[in-house]
């Protein structure tokens, strides 16, 4: 929540700052105006979720206000685990108030907030309906790291009729503290994850993978909004490939994922031979996530039910056009290695 360090930036007759509690109302406001009620997440129709939210630092808020006081402009990082990184998220302006380069000033008192806060980078999800999030990424200095593919439904934030497929997503990091150097275990995507590192001008010392030993351990989440599941590995042990493969089978069939993303932490020696084992099982390479383990780097891999057509994507930068490409074949290659 706002405080007194926090710094008020003034641009063509705007006022952007941290949120005050005064703001939710006001944000909740914006949300239905610009979205009517098909926004996800859902939290932010709700004004005394936004401020529980930020008052507990999962959600920090910056605001763009009128001269009359009224907010017409919202972004955010989104921390729900408070992790060393953060999603920046919910960009939000009215549509009389574009043009006047209020995200961008939101986002540089976001970027303040961040490294006030000792953040390791900024984590974004740009659409790929369209190429304007990914070109505002672009100019904040962040870089394609990933693709995750199908990761949203058909329909959703108020658009005028449901895409031919379901949404994905290029993966774009920046970093704000960036590691002198980057261990990681050696996997066989080793020339793609060297051209992603090589846009951060980080060395990358790899070492050899080592069979796991010991127990494991996994969180599993479950998103009913958007059926999307998420597997984090946080711990590689002997059994971690097999806890995989049933957290796998449950999203999938039990609760009706369309789609998921399983994150690996590459600092540790088992990751190699657990991404071989989800590879086996349909699993495929969707891009590295800087900060995204606890103890480091993660692999990003996904897992798909329903198909999707990669030539219908709206891709900006030719890096991430490579990384699409690149996690097509993969796609491809781990489904005919299954018939």
């Amino acid at each position: 929540m706002s405080n007194p360090s926090s710094q008020e930036l003034t641009a063509n007759g705007h006022t952007i700052r941290r949120l005050c509690p005064g703001d939710a109302a006001g944000v909740a406001r914006l949300v239905e105006v610009v979205y009517g009620d098909t926004y996800y997440p859902r939290d932010l129709y709700d004004p005394e979720q936004i401020i529980r939210l930020n008052e507990a630092g999962k959600l920090v808020s910056v605001v763009a206000l009128d001269s009359a006081g009224e907010v017409v402009g919202h972004y955010a990082l989104e921390r729900p685990h408070l992790e060393a990184i953060a999603e920046s998220s919910d960009a939000i302006v009215r549509p009389e108030h574009r043009h006047h380069h209020l995200m961008e000033q939101m986002r540089v008192l976001l970027r303040e907030e961040a490294i006030r806060l000792g953040l390791t980078g900024l984590v974004g999800y740009p659409v790929t309906n369209h190429l304007f999030s990914q070109k505002a990424e672009e100019h904040f200095g962040a870089h394609p790291c990933g693709v995750a593919l199908g990761l949203w439904p058909r329909s959703f934030h108020n658009m005028p009729e449901p895409l031919p497929q379901r949404m994905s997503l290029v993966i774009y990091f920046e970093y704000l503290h960036p590691p002198r150097q980057i261990l990681h275990v050696a996997i066989h995507h080793r020339e793609m994850s060297a051209r992603i590192y090589r846009q951060y001008g980080i060395p990358v010392e790899l070492r050899e993978g080592a069979p796991a030993e010991g127990t494991g351990e996994i969180t599993v989440e479950y998103d009913a909004a958007v059926q999307v599941g998420t597997i984090r590995v946080r711990r590689v042990g002997a059994d971690t490939a097999a806890a995989v493969r049933r957290a796998r089978h449950e999203l999938c069939e039990g609760r009706g994922a369309k789609a998921l993303s399983l994150e690996l932490p590459l600092a540790q020696a088992g990751t190699a031979e657990v991404c071989r084992a989800a590879e086996e099982e349909g699993c495929f390479f969707s891009g590295l996530g800087p900060a995204f383990a606890s103890d480091g780097d993660a692999l990003l891999l996904q897992f798909l039910v329903e198909d999707l057509d990669p030539s219908l994507l709206q891709i900006d930068s030719p890096f991430a056009k490579d990384l699409l490409a690149y996690v097509d074949s993969e796609r491809e290659r781990v489904r005919k290695a299954r018939e």
